[in-house]
């Protein structure tokens, strides 16, 4: 169940990202939250083949699932974990980008009340994440040699 939720709890953060940048547009198309999906998705895959399958739990439920669905798509090992590391940063710099981004609008066009809540949503869930993070780390049976891992080592 706990799998279950931080994965719908990803989903939803994703998703008001998505929404958070649908109000810059080209000729009524939200380019910007097209391209944040496509960006999105091409990572998620990467991230799945550069740090999932070399993971300990790699073929096994870890706290998202993901070395469970590694398994069904790339072979153990067939990553590079140094191109994971890399690609973990867009974790990191998801939070300020799209938040600069969503106050600028703010300021150039309109506050609306629905645009504000869903970036207070969008920052409580990336800090309940983070926070998250730590604590999953701190459990994982990797933890020791996961170059990733957020537990003191």
């Amino acid at each position: 169940m706990a799998i279950i939720f931080k994965n719908i709890s990803f989903i939803i953060n994703w998703s008001l990202a998505f929404y958070l940048l649908t109000p810059f547009k080209y000729h009524g198309v939200s380019l910007l939250s097209f391209i944040y999906l496509l960006i999105l998705i091409v990572v998620q895959i990467l991230l799945k083949k550069h740090n999932c399958t070399s993971c300990y739990y790699y073929n096994k439920w870890c706290h998202l699932g993901w070395g469970k669905l590694a398994s069904f798509l790339f072979k153990q090992d067939s990553g590079n974990v140094i191109i994971g590391m890399r690609l973990s940063f867009s974790y990191i710099l998801q939070l300020p980008v799209i938040f600069i981004i969503s106050i600028i609008f703010c300021f150039v066009y309109e506050f609306t009340t629905i645009y504000i809540i869903a970036i207070f949503i969008f920052v409580i869930i990336n800090i309940l994440q983070a926070i998250n993070r730590k604590k999953t780390c701190k459990t994982c049976k990797a933890r020791y040699i996961c170059s990733g891992s957020a537990a003191k080592k």
